[in-house]
């Protein structure tokens, strides 16, 4: 008896770390998988976007430019050797009787080129900047496009759930008990909302595949990832017309612009400075026969180019052909943004406020009608028309309100490219 009480125990112990084992086993599985948020996916997709690294290495390119721009040109050592004073003494052979060193001398064409390289650089970083709002607006619109994907799918399972539960018969658990006979053709009704709430749902599926294939791609996600994007909730209200257009001067795009056209004039100069190439200074130091023995003397000697048939006539028109349409590029450009920035501004507006009025007057309203139905119905007080009815109005205002956020997101994130802010801009107050 003894013994088989102690192999008892022994037993329920090794059964006892199985269960243990098991459980720590299928821990990590039940750890929820990370729901990615509108920052956190564009962090990601600045970290990985070949966009930006395209950027920093025209920064660089513009670095070793502005490096170059304003180094001297080096020094020219030219030898001579002839038998010339060989002849003269009578000893005969070659010798190194002459050495020249020449050395350019930029007067005026530094300052202008240098004036130019660094209006090139600060366009080259403000490129960057606005390729990043580029690539933050492009983010922006693929994640509320998977938020979207992802809350129609949700509605298209609640509309199957909905009309799978108006089961023919009541005695199926869960299902709705009808009171009353089904006529041919309310049968016929049931079975076409069934076929549209299937129907829904795959289409549904095909859209959320495809958005989130497009959200994978961008943040260069593995094949076999399945992120999961936060709700979609009611966008906020923008910042002030009038608070943005003061932002506006200093857009990204605007200053590469901007800087663009700076370095286009200082190519002007630098081509009006090139009508006269650069002055030469050389030293020579020679040897010669004189007075019956070989000497020494030093000399210089100043090279002046005289402008007579070429005067750089060509290339000064030209640059200053590209400095008229730099200026003109800018001022399209501040135009173009003041009407896009106007524009985003009154249309984000008029979706918060069309989708507040949806959920107010519309949404919530048709709840109420499709329970109400719903009730008469399993009652016999409805027939199966209004129901359908009922049902096609909820869920389509349902999903056209869905539609509405999204839209006020996307048309958040072009009104903050619009005016140039970022989405970690805390001063801002089109920030979700």
């Amino acid at each position: 008896m003894r013994a088989y009480i102690i192999s008892f125990l022994l037993f329920f112990i090794s059964v006892k770390n199985v269960i243990s084992a098991e459980t720590v086993e299928l821990t990590p599985k039940q750890i929820p998988a990370q729901v990615w948020t509108l920052e956190a996916s564009i962090k990601r997709a600045t970290t990985v976007a070949p966009e930006l690294r395209a950027t920093e290495a025209e920064i660089a390119a513009r670095t070793g430019n502005l490096t170059h721009a304003d180094a001297w040109p080096n020094p020219t050592i030219t030898l001579r050797a002839d038998e010339k004073l060989g002849i003269e003494d009578g000893r005969g052979g070659y010798s190194v009787n002459q050495v020249t060193i020449t050395q350019a001398l930029p007067l005026h064409r530094l300052e202008h080129q240098r004036r130019a390289a660094e209006a090139e650089l600060e366009a080259a970083r403000a490129n960057r900047s606005y390729q990043r709002l580029l690539l933050e607006t492009r983010t922006a619109q693929a994640f509320h496009a998977l938020q979207l994907a992802s809350e129609r799918q949700r509605l298209a399972q609640e509309r199957l759930a909905f009309a799978e539960k108006l089961q023919l018969r009541g005695d199926h658990p869960g299902t709705d008990r009808l009171v009353r006979y089904l006529s041919p053709l309310e049968r016929a009704r049931l079975d076409i909302l069934r076929a549209t709430a299937h129907q829904e749902v795959e289409l549904a599926e095909g859209k959320w595949s495809e958005s989130l294939a497009h959200f994978r791609s961008l943040l260069e996600m593995p094949p076999e990832a399945q992120p999961e994007t936060a709700r979609l909730q009611p966008a906020s209200s923008p910042e002030s017309l009038g608070a943005l257009l003061k932002r506006l001067a200093t857009h990204p795009a605007l200053q590469a612009t901007q800087q663009t056209r700076d370095a286009s004039l200082a190519a002007v100069d630098v081509a009006r400075t090139q009508r006269y190439t650069d002055p030469t200074l050389s030293v020579i130091h020679e040897q010669d026969y004189l007075a019956g023995e070989r000497r020494n003397y030093t000399g210089l000697m100043l090279g002046i180019q005289l402008p007579v048939w070429n005067r750089n006539d060509g290339g000064v028109a030209r640059a200053r052909g590209e400095a008229d349409r730099a200026e003109a590029e800018l001022e399209l450009q501040r135009r173009d943004l003041l009407s896009r920035l106007r524009q985003s501004h009154l249309h984000l507006g008029h979706l918060i406020g069309q989708a507040e009025h949806y959920l107010t007057h519309l949404l919530q309203p048709a709840r109420q009608v499709l329970d109400l139905t719903r009730k008469g119905y399993i009652a016999g007080e409805q027939n199966g028309l209004a129901l359908v009815d009922a049902s096609n109005t909820y869920f389509d205002a349902q999903a056209r309100y869905l539609e509405l956020l999204r839209d006020a997101w996307g048309e958040a994130a072009e009104l903050r490219l619009a005016a140039g802010i970022s989405l970690f801009d805390v001063s801002t107050g089109v920030k979700p």
